[in-house]
């Protein structure tokens, strides 16, 4: 701008005359070079003058300086918005061009695209794991499952319509992955009663209760994280298959991912929290301990069993070299890993 450059160097003379003045009158103090009466007033009054003078400059300069700053942040912000939706915009086109994709997860991805809310963009990675896992589920293969998808989906969003709070936005991708995990999570269920009919297994006896404050206090509480550890056990032994299990150790990384950002985001997510736990209650029948004796009773269980537990042990299968560690270290030294290769 040219009002900066033209202050710039208002400020440059000003304190050039400031400067001198100043010289001259500690020259007279000092006796080096006397100035007369009148001299040194006029000298002090033109100080007096200047100073106020760069003061309202400088102050001006920096208002301008200021008033750019939050135009050019302004022109980034613009700048990376364009950049951001000419991103989601061409995402179906680089999805289909993505050679590390086979053509039914491009086909997912476009799919899951088609019914994303508009003010919803979820980066290509998340997308094509959300489109892996829907595949997986084969979802859009099975009338009946993808119908019920879509009831889960419809209730969620009736749910959660009013909870439309700017800070949640960063959770948008629940939108999707919720209803997704309600659906894989009511199948395998569906599944362990299945086999309990078709092998004649004894009765199923239903999932136990879960507590808030093993997710409330997960990663601070060897109290909650053990908790929460006991209660996956009991759950995997009312799997009966191999892939039962599996499917269930999938289902509770799930689940614990989800109701830790939602627990952390605390008060303003409390609506779709709800949402969450009352459609996990009726589809999966899957209840949360709400009763304060229950909660205590449990609590005092936890500790009990905690003390008893021996920490020391480690998994049968356990090696602190693990395939991605080995991986890691020969991609960081692939010297080594030719050195080693020709011993």
């Amino acid at each position: 701008m040219k009002s900066i450059i033209a202050l710039e160097n208002l400020i440059k003379e000003a304190q050039e005359r400031v400067d001198v003045q100043r010289r001259q009158l500690n020259d007279h103090e000092s006796g080096e070079r006397r100035l007369t009466r009148l001299a040194k007033t006029a000298t002090e009054t033109n100080l007096e003058e200047t100073s106020e003078r760069l003061v309202k400059y400088k102050a001006l300069l920096e208002e301008f300086l200021a008033q750019d700053q939050e135009e050019l942040a302004e022109k980034e912000r613009i700048e990376a918005a364009i950049e951001r939706k000419k991103y989601f915009d061409h995402q179906n086109i680089r999805l289909q061009n993505n050679i590390e994709i086979n053509s039914d997860q491009k086909i997912e991805a476009s799919l899951i695209l088609d019914e994303l809310p508009e003010e919803i963009c979820i980066e290509d990675d998340i997308l094509i794991d959300i489109a892996i896992q829907s595949l997986d589920l084969n979802i859009s293969s099975h009338i009946d499952l993808y119908k019920k998808h879509q009831d889960i989906k419809q209730e969620f969003t009736s749910l959660t319509q009013k909870n439309k709070q700017a800070n949640l936005k960063d959770i948008g991708l629940l939108n999707v992955k919720i209803p997704i995990l309600i659906l894989q999570f009511s199948t395998l269920i569906e599944s362990i009663l299945e086999t309990i009919k078709t092998e004649n297994k004894p009765e199923f006896a239903g999932l136990p209760k879960y507590e808030d404050w093993w997710i409330q206090e997960l990663w601070s509480s060897h109290q909650a994280y053990f908790a929460l550890y006991k209660w996956k056990y009991i759950i995997s032994n009312l799997c009966i298959t191999n892939r039962q299990k599996r499917a269930w150790s999938k289902v509770f990384d799930t689940w614990v991912f989800i109701k830790k950002m939602l627990n952390d985001k605390g008060a303003v997510a409390f609506e779709i929290h709800q949402a969450f736990d009352t459609l996990i209650s009726k589809y999966v029948s899957l209840e949360e301990e709400l009763e304060t004796v229950n909660l205590i009773s449990m609590e005092k269980i936890i500790k009990k069993i905690t003390q008893n537990e021996d920490f020391t042990t480690v998994r049968r299968s356990h090696d602190v070299i693990t395939p991605y560690l080995e991986f890691k270290r020969n991609r960081l030294n692939p010297k080594k890993e030719d050195e080693e290769a020709l011993t």
